[in-house]
C-alpha cells in the first residue's frame, strides 16, 4: 500500500470518529430531536440554511484572500503610475530649456530702431534707445544679461501696439518688463512710451566633445620582431 493510500485511510477514519463522537453529543442528540419535530418545509429551509453558512464558512477565507490580492493589485498600479509620473516631471524639469541665445546689445538696439524706422515715425517721436538697469525683483538680476529703454513719443494707441508687438517678436529671450504709458502733455489724445526690454542671461548649451578615437597600435617591422626574438 503506498503512502497516499495511508494518509487518505487516516484522513478516513478520523471522520468516522469525529462523526461517531459528534452524533453521541448532547448537543447533536437536542438538534436532531428538534429538527425532527419541525414541519417538512421548515425542515427545507433549516437544511439550506445550514448549508449556505457551511459554504461561507468554506469560501470565506480564499475569497477574503482574493479581494485582499485585488486590492492590493490596485495600490500597486496607482503608486507605479505615480512613480511614473513623478519621473517623467522630474525629467521634465531637469532637462535643459531649448531657449535661444539673447542677441547682444548692439545687435538688440539695430533691431529696435529697424522696427521704429518701419514704424515711419518723425524725428521728434523718437526720444531716444539707451542701455538701461535691471530694477525690480520679478526677473533676479543674476538672469538679465542687459537691459534696453526705448522712449517714444506721441504715438496713438495703434503704433503702441505695433511696436510693442514687433520688440516682443525679436527673441524669446528678451522679455518686455515694463511698458509705461502718459498722456502727451501738449496733446493728450497721444501718448508718450517707454519700453523696457530685458535680455535673459541664457547660458551657452554645452557641445559635448566627441569620444578621442583610439590612435592604432605601430606594427613592429621585421627588424624589430627579430631583435626582440633574440633577447
Amino acid at each position: 500500500m503506498s503512502a497516499l493510500e495511508n494518509i487518505a485511510d487516516q484522513f478516513k477514519s478520523l471522520g468516522a470518529r469525529l462523526r461517531q463522537q459528534i452524533q453521541e453529543s448532547a448537543t447533536y442528540t437536542q438538534a436532531l430531536e428538534r429538527y425532527q419535530s419541525l414541519e417538512p418545509r421548515a425542515q427545507k429551509i433549516t437544511l439550506a440554511s445550514a448549508l449556505a453558512v457551511v459554504l461561507f464558512i468554506i469560501l470565506f477565507y480564499p475569497l477574503s484572500l482574493f479581494f485582499t490580492s485585488q486590492q492590493a493589485m490596485t495600490v500597486y498600479e496607482e503608486k507605479r503610475t505615480l512613480m511614473r509620473d513623478l519621473f517623467r516631471t522630474y525629467r521634465e524639469s531637469s532637462a535643459q530649456p531649448s531657449i535661444s541665445m539673447p542677441p547682444g546689445f548692439e545687435t538688440l538696439k539695430a533691431s529696435v530702431n529697424t522696427i521704429i524706422q518701419n514704424a515711419s515715425l518723425l524725428p521728434e517721436q523718437m526720444v531716444g534707445v539707451i542701455e538701461g538697469s535691471a530694477e525690480g525683483k520679478l526677473i533676479p538680476a543674476n538672469l538679465v544679461s542687459h537691459v534696453l529703454e526705448v522712449k517714444l513719443a506721441k504715438l496713438n494707441i495703434k503704433q503702441i501696439v505695433d511696436i510693442g508687438s514687433s520688440m516682443v517678436a525679436i527673441s524669446e529671450s528678451v522679455k518686455m518688463k515694463d511698458l509705461m504709458i502718459t498722456a502727451h502733455p501738449q496733446d493728450t489724445r497721444y501718448f508718450d512710451v517707454t519700453f523696457k526690454l530685458y535680455a535673459l542671461n541664457v547660458p551657452a548649451p554645452q557641445v559635448e566633445l566627441p569620444p578621442e578615437a583610439e590612435k592604432p597600435q605601430k606594427k613592429k617591422t621585421k627588424k624589430e620582431n627579430s631583435e626582440g626574438s633574440d633577447e
